[in-house]
């Protein structure tokens, strides 16, 4: 799934599908914001930004007034169909870093191979690194035989408890010292899987 509309001519964009995510994520609440107050929340230039909003602009995903930008209906329902789940967890054994986040990403057991390609699309989105576990057979497996239910119970029993887990869900956990960065590296990786 592209979020990014790569144009044929021109500068090379200084976001990614994770950053436009973002933006929805924090308009979802329906509340108007200006583009500098997003730009900051999302940890991008406010050039960026602009380019962000004109897009989902045209593809009628926001409505843009001089109060601020807001989601609009078409938005909503598009965004309720991006198959990812983002949310905090609290430091553990398995982690690198002070801060760490969790999304889910919905059926995509498939798509990784050694989550070594997760780890990297963090690491290059700002994160310190991240962690890919896959559900198969109702176990929380790390690839390619590291098996966290048996392993780490209690960690296990944290991503349950967080989220409402299916065969062939993935689970990304990125990590940094700063939430910011472990958000958006777990981001960049759930859209390596997308």
């Amino acid at each position: 799934m592209r979020l990014v509309i790569t144009p044929k001519y021109g500068p090379i964009h200084r976001f990614a599908d994770h950053h436009v995510y973002k933006v929805l994520s924090i308009l979802v609440d329906r509340k108007r914001r200006g583009r500098k107050l997003l730009a900051d929340m999302v940890g991008i230039g406010e050039g960026s930004m602009r380019t962000i909003l004109d897009n989902l602009r045209e593809r009628r995903l926001i409505d843009v007034g001089q109060t601020g930008v807001r989601i609009s209906s078409k938005g909503l329902e598009f965004f309720s169909k991006i198959p990812i789940e983002t949310k905090p967890l609290p430091p553990s054994e398995m982690s690198l870093g002070e801060s760490n986040v969790a999304v889910r990403i919905r059926g995509r057991g498939g798509e990784v191979h050694t989550g070594i390609e997760q780890r990297d699309s963090a690491i290059k989105a700002g994160a310190d690194g991240a962690t890919t576990i896959i559900v198969r057979s109702g176990r929380l497996l790390v690839p390619t035989d590291y098996d966290l239910d048996e392993e780490r119970p209690e960690m296990a029993r944290t991503l349950r408890d967080l989220f409402d887990l299916e065969n062939d869900d993935v689970i990304v956990i990125g990590t940094a010292k700063e939430s910011n960065r472990a958000e958006q590296g777990a981001l960049a990786a759930a859209f390596e899987i997308l």
